[in-house]
């Protein structure tokens, strides 16, 4: 993973509303998917993901898909828009 695509996934980790979403939660997410869309991240593991993430916030293995396949869906529809 690129280090500025880690960031990003950082600073939305770190400022993210894990209780209650929050609209800033997922601008904060469609920038690092952008950033990491940019950097050419576009196959993150779940692994890699939770890299990130697990220090700051422990999810829930379903809770990490679900963010995961918001990641795969926004890299797909950046790809298609590019096309």
């Amino acid at each position: 993973m690129n280090n500025a695509t880690k960031q990003k996934l950082e600073i939305f980790a770190k400022s993210n509303n894990w209780q209650i979403p929050h609209p800033l939660d997922m601008e904060r997410f469609w920038e690092f998917v952008i950033e990491a869309y940019n950097n050419g991240d576009t196959a993150l593991s779940t692994d890699e993901f939770n890299w990130v993430i697990e220090p700051i916030y422990k999810l829930e293995e379903k809770d990490l898909i679900k963010w995961l396949i918001k990641y795969e869906d926004g890299i797909e529809l950046l790809r298609t828009y590019s096309k």
